[in-house]
């Protein structure tokens, strides 16, 4: 899967979030407010292809949690970053 190339991370303040770029325009009507760890793992897969697992190894490395903690965490944010359109899928 990959993030949408529409999808910018913005940081105001200390927050990071999502927001999504129409080429002139960036629309802040549409935000998602991103934590230290979603933040790391979207802003690295920018542009590129990944996988759940991907993300699960670069939390546990990243952050020290073991391998099961991070795989949940990782699809919880994959099927919430689903849910708001981010992401689209590779065939």
């Amino acid at each position: 899967m990959q993030i949408k190339e529409d999808i910018r991370i913005k940081q105001i303040g200390n927050e990071s979030i999502l927001v999504y770029n129409d080429g002139n325009n960036l629309d802040y009507t549409r935000i998602i407010s991103l934590n230290q760890s979603a933040a790391l793992l979207i802003g690295e897969s920018m542009g590129k292809e990944f996988t759940v697992q991907h993300w699960a190894h670069r939390l546990a490395e990243n952050y020290g949690i073991d391998k099961t903690r991070a795989m949940s965490d990782a699809q919880t944010l994959v099927d919430k970053l689903k849910q708001a359109g981010v992401l689209c899928e590779r065939i």
